[in-house]
């Protein structure tokens, strides 16, 4: 085995991964990123999705312009159906929401953290954590096919959902918090398409069981839509929901109205899904010399399932955690923990419990109805993206009242 004294290895080189190395390399510390899919894939993946304007402000601190991965949206359509409400995007922030293919946010990012000195080892297919005495010492691996090895004395994981990796070194779910089950679609539309991010709130499986979760039409910037479907495991028999009747259902509705034609069947043949963990579902994400962001450790939100947003800012919590580490010693790695606490502990805590609520037909009902009235819809935006302002407002003062409330309530 051969490799630098403290130079930081990233396991994965999604939104989180690499929003690690920029940052790290910004402060003159060198890093690799083992990336398992080759640096020329083939583009088509239909993952990815909106960017929020925090998403996009955090973009822009590490050198990359959101707005040159796809177009704004600075609208909100919240549909139940018949009723439709539009708000203007409710952020503080200068930065845009943008739709962007996640394989083109990636890449960019990736350019980005080489262009500033990480090396990035495509083909990288990391398999096991190389283990001394309870620390990492390095991993083992297939590049390009070839038994590999690298040593390491600083690891970040950064994997994706679901990660074998973070496993192999005694990361867990909670297996009481909730996940989320998504699948989406590229449907081509022939209607115009506006600079608008449409969420359908009243998925059922049947008539009046409401399911705790929603449906989006997101414009792409060419005659293509982004069209999914998500809901969370607080769902009554959640396992047994059928996406793809969900996601056909969805299609088959907007299809007048975006010009979409073609049996809904064949449109979402290529649809992609996945079970993300959310709401910090993910212990321990700080190790001994190790640390875990982004979807691996569980951080999207339980309500938007906004993951890229999450993986970007603990990504770049963590390459400045790292950084501390290379020039103290790695115990400064639990400083990871309090960082991301900061940043989406209680949001999170508080939205466990509306999830689990909205798990009950009529919980969904009220949230469907109270999003699409002209006094909720932008309190609910607002609270669902954690949108608080100094001002205050009714956003803000459910927020204060759930934090409390939520002291009280059991998380099983």
């Amino acid at each position: 085995m051969g490799g630098d004294t403290m130079r930081p290895l990233i396991v994965g080189g999604g939104p989180a991964g690499a929003a690690a190395a920029i940052t790290l390399a910004d402060r003159g510390v060198p890093s690799t990123v083992l990336e398992r899919r080759p640096a020329d894939r083939t583009p088509g993946s239909v993952c990815g999705g909106l960017l929020t304007p925090r998403a996009s402000e955090a973009l822009a601190g590490l050198g990359v312009d959101a707005r040159d991965l796809g177009p704004a949206v600075d609208t909100i359509e919240l549909v139940a159906g018949p009723r439709r409400r539009r708000i203007n995007w409710p952020t503080t922030s200068e930065y845009p929401a943008v739709i962007a293919s996640r394989e083109r946010l990636e890449r960019e990012l990736l350019a980005r953290a080489t262009l500033l000195g990480a090396e990035v080892r495509h083909g990288f297919e990391a398999l096991d954590p190389i283990i001394e005495r309870g620390f990492v010492r390095g991993v083992r691996g297939l590049h390009d096919g070839a038994d590999t090895t690298i040593d390491t004395d600083l690891l970040l994981i950064a994997d994706g959902a679901n990660s074998t990796f973070g496993r192999a070194l005694g990361t867990s779910r909670r297996l009481d918090w909730p996940t989320i089950s998504s699948l989406r679609a590229m449907v081509p539309a022939t209607g115009s398409v506006d600079a608008v991010a449409e969420f359908h709130l009243d998925l059922e499986r049947g008539p009046g069981d409401g399911l705790p979760g929603f449906g989006w039409v997101f414009p792409t910037g060419d005659t293509m839509l982004n069209v999914g479907v998500q809901i969370a495991s607080t769902a009554r028999d959640a396992a047994a929901v059928n996406l793809h009747q969900l996601l056909e259902g969805l299609i088959d509705r907007v299809a007048p109205n975006h010009g979409i034609t073609g049996d809904p069947s064949s449109l979402t043949e290529a649809a992609e899904g996945a079970r993300t963990p959310v709401g910090d579902s993910i212990v321990p994400v700080a190790g001994p010399n190790f640390l875990v962001a982004g979807d691996a450790a569980g951080q999207a939100s339980p309500l938007t399932g906004a993951g890229v947003e999450s993986a970007l800012l603990s990504g770049i919590e963590a390459g400045e955690v790292l950084t501390a580490a290379t020039r103290t010693t790695a115990a400064t790695l639990q400083d990871f923990v309090p960082r991301i606490r900061r940043l989406h502990g209680s949001h999170h805590k508080v939205a466990r419990q509306i999830v689990r609520a909205t798990g009950r037909p009529l919980g969904a009902r009220l949230l469907a109805r109270a999003s699409t009235s002209g006094w909720g819809a932008e309190t609910v935006v607002r609270y669902a993206l954690a949108e608080f302002r100094a001002s205050g407002g009714a956003a803000e003062a459910i927020d204060a009242i759930a934090n409390v409330l939520v002291r009280f309530a059991p998380e099983a």
